[in-house]
């Protein structure tokens, strides 16, 4: 029996990637992103029936009773360790893109003025730290509406993108490409932007994000911060010499209230400081979109065919 067509697509670019540079002639486009999650996590006094248990070493479980100690561990986050990671970033003259939920951002404007201030990219982590594959197609499109007009209320800035917290939908991208999103960034499915396949799928760039270069291993794989700073170079390294030609997208995800703590922030500098001066372009993720984007016009230009 023949099977029944999956709309997925397993090739992408294959073994033959698209051969160019990214600004500066720069091999390796890294993108950093922050997750700006603290205070829009579940939480008893929210009215959830559950405390979210993503804040580290609190060996909390979930509960209905209301758990101060693992709050104040995502509080970390806002209260110092946003403001560490901003100081180093700036120190390395480095913008990033700030995956924001609008409530974290409602909860302490500050961070929301010094993320413009700064010249991060503003991009929708949803209206809470939410979940949505569970939702139907109309709650889910009001959310994604009610968090971007929410965020722009904050920043005076447009959300570019948008990122759920536990993955996309099938129609989701109609949603954001209809809604003025510029792109989006819920796959890990490659190590360039592509086009989102299948029939479903809109003219809409698709940035993949990466799990492994994410400070979210600090909750399993890496227990040191030099473990995760070495991760973080031999990904890296790796891109920069990799024999398949071609160039490469580096995200990197961090989280205020794990790699703002001191010796987490310590690995990020070291790594920073590694990557100056080699075939690398740190940038607003954006930015890296709309660079790939002229260059799949250039090569629709140059042979006369379509841009994979």
């Amino acid at each position: 029996m023949a099977m029944r067509p999956m709309q997925r697509d397993f090739v992408g670019y294959g073994e033959t990637p698209p051969d160019f540079r990214w600004p500066g002639e720069a091999r390796v486009a890294v993108s950093l992103v922050i997750n700006v999650e603290e205070g829009a996590e579940r939480s008893i006094p929210r009215g959830d029936n559950a405390n979210d248990l993503g804040a580290h070493w609190i060996p909390a479980r979930a509960s209905a009773t209301r758990n101060l100690t693992l709050e104040s561990a995502f509080e970390y986050g806002s209260r110092a360790g946003m403001w560490r990671l901003l100081r180093i970033l700036r120190n390395h003259d480095v913008r990033a893109t700030a995956f924001c939920c609008a409530v974290a951002l409602q909860l302490n404007p500050a961070i929301a003025a010094a993320l413009v201030r700064d010249r991060h990219e503003i991009a929708d982590h949803g209206h809470q730290w939410d979940t949505h594959t569970d939702l139907d197609d109309d709650t889910q499109e009001r959310l994604i509406l009610a968090s971007r007009d929410a965020i722009e209320a904050s920043t005076g800035q447009a959300p570019t993108s948008w990122y759920s917290r536990d993955g996309l939908k099938p129609g989701t991208r109609r949603v954001l490409a209809g809604n003025g999103f510029t792109y989006e960034s819920n796959s890990f499915n490659d190590d360039l932007p592509h086009w989102g396949s299948g029939p479903e799928n809109p003219r809409l760039p698709v940035l993949p994000y990466a799990g492994d270069t994410n400070d979210s291993g600090l909750f399993r794989q890496f227990p040191t911060a030099t473990s995760f700073g070495n991760h973080l170079t031999a990904a890296m390294e790796l891109l920069l010499d990799d024999p398949r030609g071609g160039p490469s997208v580096m995200s990197v995800g961090l989280h205020p209230r794990l790699i703002g703590r001191p010796a987490y922030a310590l690995a990020l500098d070291r790594f920073l400081a590694h990557a100056s001066g080699k075939a690398v372009w740190f940038a607003p993720r954006e930015d890296i979109a709309n660079a790939w984007k002229r260059t799949t016009t250039e090569r629709t230009t140059a042979d006369g065919s379509p841009a994979s």
